[in-house]
């Protein structure tokens, strides 16, 4: 796929195939994201541009909806991400993960949850070898297979 998909601060686009699904939202608002490991908390700042990309091992409704949560929590509820040491057991259970920065590339050949650096994602099936890349009003999508293109409308918070 090599595309530019328009996206706004109020929409979440997603990329599906049957197995796993793909979300991503502007981060607008947010400046800034906490990334906890065993050892250090890690801030990454963030612009109105850049991408705040979920990626669940899931297909069809239920994965769009944790999808969509999952990123309403982040961005919205200032969740951390939280990153997992190599040969931990929730690896293998880990169903969502996330990511977030100005370029996110997704690799079905990295565990799942064990990776503080921002510019890579777990992403199988469809999106594996994908590239995310912020740009003004919108997301370049490059590389990887061709999955399905969903736009839907993203909740910001309550509080302003």
């Amino acid at each position: 796929m090599d595309s530019r998909l328009e996206l706004g601060p109020d929409e979440v686009l997603f990329l599906l195939d049957d197995s796993n699904t793909v979300g991503i939202v502007k981060a607008a608002n947010v400046r800034r994201a906490f990334i906890e490991t065993d050892e250090e908390e890690i801030v990454q700042f963030l612009d109105a541009e850049d991408l705040i990309a979920a990626s669940c091992f899931l297909g069809g409704p239920r994965a769009e909806e944790m999808v969509r949560c999952m990123l309403y929590l982040v961005r919205e509820g200032g969740i951390p991400l939280l990153v997992l040491k190599k040969g931990h057991p929730a690896t293998r259970r880990i169903p969502l993960v996330v990511s977030a920065g100005e370029k996110i590339a997704l690799s079905g050949c990295i565990v799942p949850g064990t990776h503080p650096e921002q510019d890579v994602l777990c992403g199988k099936g469809a999106m594996d070898g994908m590239v995310l890349k912020a740009e003004n009003g919108g997301v370049g999508v490059h590389g990887g297979g061709c999955p399905r293109i969903l736009k839907r409308n993203f909740p910001q918070s309550l509080q302003k």
